[in-house]
């Protein structure tokens, strides 16, 4: 068999092998992606029930679901874009199956517990505490269960398509092949 043929058998099964491996980087591991199909990375969770008590602390801050996560996480965050998703633990039991839905658990003040969007408008009378008919917060002991509303918390990557790393790799093992023939003549 000629050794062309054989550089190109070899080079066919490379492409093949870096085709998968760059695919499964992108589902393998704590990446999720949302409806944009943005790339994210889980960072850990806070329950709407682990805030302040409301029946025990007085003027407490209303917080967004971002902001609560800032809170919550601080430098974790830092450096990034990130998201929280109100994913309901009875709908995805298994985080594998997770999507970032920029929404969150509030409790709402006077009310109940509802889903709003990630960064909405948590002080709804512009003062600085959780005591009027519209306020909610992410993060406060009211009336929400310990381990019934939690808001899970993404900071966003950047993955690099398979195409890009494909084609990387195949003028990668292009010039080696190349280098090859070249240093070993037939």
């Amino acid at each position: 068999m000629s050794s062309k043929i054989i550089n190109i058998v070899v080079v066919c099964v490379l492409s093949f092998f870096v085709a998968d491996r760059a695919n499964a980087g992108l589902i393998i591991g704590n990446h999720y992606s949302d409806n944009a199909g943005i790339q994210w990375e889980y960072v850990g969770y806070f329950d709407l029930a682990d805030g302040p008590d409301f029946f025990v602390v007085d003027n407490i801050t209303p917080y967004n679901a971002i902001e609560a996560a800032e809170l919550k996480f601080g430098m974790l965050l830092a450096g990034g874009d990130y998201a929280v998703s109100s994913n309901d633990e009875a709908a995805y039991p298994d985080i594998a199956n997770f999507i970032v839905n920029h929404m969150a658990w509030y409790d709402s003040y006077g009310d109940r517990i509802v889903i709003h969007g990630e960064s909405v408008l948590a002080n709804i009378q512009g003062d600085s505490s959780y005591d009027a008919i519209g306020d909610i917060s992410a993060f406060i002991g009211d009336r929400a269960m310990v381990g019934e509303n939690i808001n899970h918390v993404f900071k966003s990557i950047a993955v690099p398509e398979p195409s890009t790393i494909v084609i990387f790799s195949l003028a990668f093992m292009g010039l080696i092949v190349r280098r090859i023939k070249t240093n070993n003549p037939v």
